[in-house]
C-alpha cells in the first residue's frame, strides 16, 4: 500500500479521533490475539483547562499515552516500573471502529 493510499484509508478513523470531546472514548479492534479473536482497545480523549488535547489507549487494565497522532498512525508509549520506555504504533487504516465491545 502506498503512502497516499494509507492516508486515504486513514482519514475516517483520524476524523473520529480528532472529533472526540473531553472524556469521550473511541472503541476499536486492532490485530488478532492468541486465540484468533480481535484485540479490543479504547482511545480516550482528555482536554485540560488551557485547551490542550491529549489521548491514551487502554486495553483492559493496561494503557499507553499517545505521544503523537499523524495522518496514518497513532504513536504510543509507556514506562514500566524500571523506567523502561515501550513504544508502539497503531496503523489507522487497520483499526476497526463502530464495534460493540464488552468491557
Amino acid at each position: 500500500m502506498t503512502y497516499t493510499e494509507q492516508i486515504r484509508e486513514s482519514k475516517r478513523v483520524l476524523g473520529l479521533i480528532e472529533g472526540l470531546k473531553d472524556k469521550e472514548v473511541l472503541e476499536f479492534a486492532y490485530g488478532k490475539g492468541f486465540k484468533g479473536e480481535p484485540n479490543k482497545y479504547s482511545l480516550k480523549c482528555y482536554i485540560d483547562a488551557t485547551g490542550d488535547i491529549s489521548y491514551s489507549v487502554w486495553s483492559y487494565m493496561s494503557g499507553m499515552n499517545v505521544g503523537s497522532l499523524t495522518k496514518t498512525r497513532v504513536h504510543c508509549y509507556s514506562y514500566d516500573m524500571m523506567s523502561q520506555r515501550t513504544n508502539y504504533s497503531f496503523k489507522l487504516w487497520e483499526m476497526e471502529t463502530g464495534l460493540t465491545i464488552d468491557k
